[in-house]
């Protein structure tokens, strides 16, 4: 069995920052949710007197609240993990990804393939919609990679897949 070489790092404050970020839009939508029943029925407890006199006041605070809070649980967490394969360099001869215009998981697949590039040759991005064979073949599943002739990920490239994939296949001699 071979050994893969991964390091677990949590980055630093990311828990925290979800935190934050989590109380932030509760506590944003819960003061606009008691702003708006104030404004249509009335509250019927007393609230601090710069409740009555600064409504817009509040009313920025809650939607500023929300906007934090948002952000900070949307932001992506900086990679958790730290991988590399047992033996270093190139694998496979060619890494074709079919793809088409306006596709966002074909993005997301290019950007995940790219960080491999050091054990990948370079990527060939194919257009399927330029090709109607290619668009028959490919049309609702894509984007679609294919490694050395043989379609590996269809839909989204599992990355856990594609380290596996990589690690099983021995580099080329230099």
């Amino acid at each position: 069995m071979t050994d893969i070489k991964q390091k677990t790092t949590a980055p630093a404050g990311e828990h925290s920052r979800r935190v934050v970020g989590t109380v932030g839009l509760y506590l944003g939508v819960a003061l606009l949710g008691l702003l708006l029943i104030h404004a249509t029925y009335g509250i019927s407890w007393s609230m601090p007197r710069s409740w009555y006199r600064d409504q817009p006041l509040w009313g920025a605070l809650s939607f500023t609240l929300i906007g934090i809070g948002w952000w900070l649980l949307r932001q992506r967490p900086a990679s958790e993990t730290v991988w590399t394969p047992t033996k270093p360099g190139l694998r496979f001869n060619n890494v074709t990804l079919y793809t088409r215009v306006g596709c966002h998981l074909c993005d997301d697949s290019l950007e995940l393939l790219e960080g491999y590039r050091s054990y990948l040759p370079p990527i060939e991005e194919v257009d399927i919609d330029a090709d109607p064979q290619l668009r028959g073949q490919f049309d609702t599943c894509v984007p679609v990679v294919e490694i050395d002739g043989k379609v590996r990920f269809r839909g989204k490239v599992d990355e856990v897949l594609l380290r596996r994939l990589i690690e099983g296949t021995p580099p080329h001699a230099m």
